[in-house]
């Protein structure tokens, strides 16, 4: 019986000293305070999807404004470069009235 209550008083030490570990390393509410809770970060998550579809938006958008001016300056191109080449043919043209 002896045997029993050693046993029992090393389990029972252990077990106040595995108590005390996880007294000594348990937050309070307090120490939590500063830590981000559920409602923060979902609130968070909310807020950078909202701001990911902006960018998204203003992507979409700046792609589309691009797209539209290179397509003007490449009709510019190309009345410049039909200028160009009708321009020798009207001074042929002139040419030809000018010595005729």
């Amino acid at each position: 019986m002896t045997e029993d209550i050693k046993n029992l008083a090393k389990s029972v030490e252990t077990i106040a000293q595995t108590t005390a570990k996880i007294l000594e390393t348990m937050a309070t509410k307090k120490d939590l305070e500063g830590f981000a809770t559920k409602k923060d970060l979902l609130s968070f998550k909310l807020e950078t999807i909202t701001h990911f579809n902006n960018l998204e938006t203003d992507l979409k958008s700046f792609k589309n404004d691009t797209h539209y001016r290179f397509n003007k300056i490449d009709e510019r191109f190309d009345d410049l470069d039909d200028t160009f080449k009708n321009y020798d043919k009207r001074i042929e043209a002139v040419e030809e009235k000018v010595l005729t």
